[in-house]
């Protein structure tokens, strides 16, 4: 068998040719390629634009919305605008009628008070009643104050002793002038607050012991005589125990005080804030008892101006003045607690 033999030349012609072979493979593939690419792109470039257009619709409906929205807006504030016109037009024909109504009703009544107007009878000092044989007690609860020192002075200048249910305060150094010009002194509370001295039994006899050692060390007396915080028959203790008093009543005696309470007032509590006013109070007294207890209270300065006069009616009725003992015999208030 014959052997060709390849020279030089027909070697580079081989490579050479299998180069372009494989140079025109490689131009199919990347052309393959590169159409498979250009359809992704046209297929994305095809996307974009349906997002733009739906955008583009989703603008205009928003843009639609807006501008109804506005419409309506404008629409109810001319609405508002208008009622509000229209309410106060009403309003101010409302205020003119009401003033026209006014002059009416006040022309009317200044007529009437011309022609009917009569004139104010002022209370006058009442007449004295014969009281032969009856004894008055003047009390003075709450103090002493800055008023009592003259209410001591006036009840020496008509020669009347008095009781003073005394309480904790600035001016405890008077207690002892009380006791030292011949008066009675008698306790009521170390702190006057219904919640604390009525919050228990043990609360109450805590504040009587309190303001007794006040007492005590002030004057050197160990007094008995007593006077309950609204007296034995009020009712506000029973906000902060019930039945209380029922049992304070009974227990203070047990235990050897003598408590009082009134059957007259000068009102000095309770808006009688003229002397007049006052003297008519204290000329209220029941007929029918012998012995009359007038509740009054130091620290009130109207009381202090009124105490003359209502020392000279009790005068003038043929009263005497006594002060309260433990041995007192006195029909104090009904309890309702």
């Amino acid at each position: 068998m014959d052997i060709k033999v390849i020279t030089k030349s027909d070697l580079i012609k081989y490579i050479a040719l299998a180069l372009a072979m494989i140079l025109l493979i490689s131009t199919v593939v990347l052309g393959v390629k590169n159409n498979n690419k250009n359809e992704e792109i046209e297929k994305l470039n095809s996307q974009l634009a349906s997002g733009e257009q739906l955008l583009s619709e989703k603008q205009s409906e928003k843009d639609a919305l807006e501008e109804e929205k506005n419409n309506l807006d404008k629409s109810y504030k001319d609405k508002l605008n208008n009622q509000k016109d229209e309410n106060e037009s009403i309003i101010d024909e409302l205020n003119k009628k009401i003033d026209e109504l006014n002059k009416k009703l006040s022309s009317k009544k200044s007529s009437k008070e011309t022609t009917t107007k009569k004139p104010t009878k002022e209370p006058t000092m009442p007449t004295p009643v014969s009281s032969i044989g009856k004894t008055v007690y003047l009390t003075f609860d709450d103090g002493p104050s800055q008023y009592t020192p003259e209410i001591l002075d006036i009840l020496d200048k008509y020669g009347v002793k008095a009781t003073f249910f005394v309480v904790n305060g600035k001016y405890n150094h008077v207690m002892k002038d009380i006791v030292d010009r011949g008066h009675q002194i008698g306790l009521h509370c170390y702190k006057h607050v219904y919640s604390e001295v009525y919050a228990s039994d043990e609360a109450y006899f805590k504040d009587l012991k309190k303001i007794s050692d006040v007492v005590k060390k002030q004057t050197g007396v160990e007094t008995k005589i007593i006077r309950f915080p609204g007296g034995g028959s009020n009712t506000i203790s029973k906000k902060y125990s019930k039945g209380i008093m029922t049992r304070l009543t009974k227990s203070v005696v047990e235990k050897g005080y003598s408590y009082f309470d009134w059957n007259c007032s000068n009102g000095d509590a309770d808006g009688a804030n003229t002397v007049v006013k006052q003297v008519i109070n204290c000329s209220q007294f029941p007929r029918g008892e012998k012995k009359i207890v007038v509740l009054m209270h130091d620290n009130k300065e109207i009381t202090m101006k009124s105490l003359p006069k209502i020392i000279e009616y009790y005068k003038a009725c043929g009263m005497e003045f006594g002060v309260l003992t433990e041995s007192t015999e006195f029909t104090n208030h009904r309890v309702f607690n």
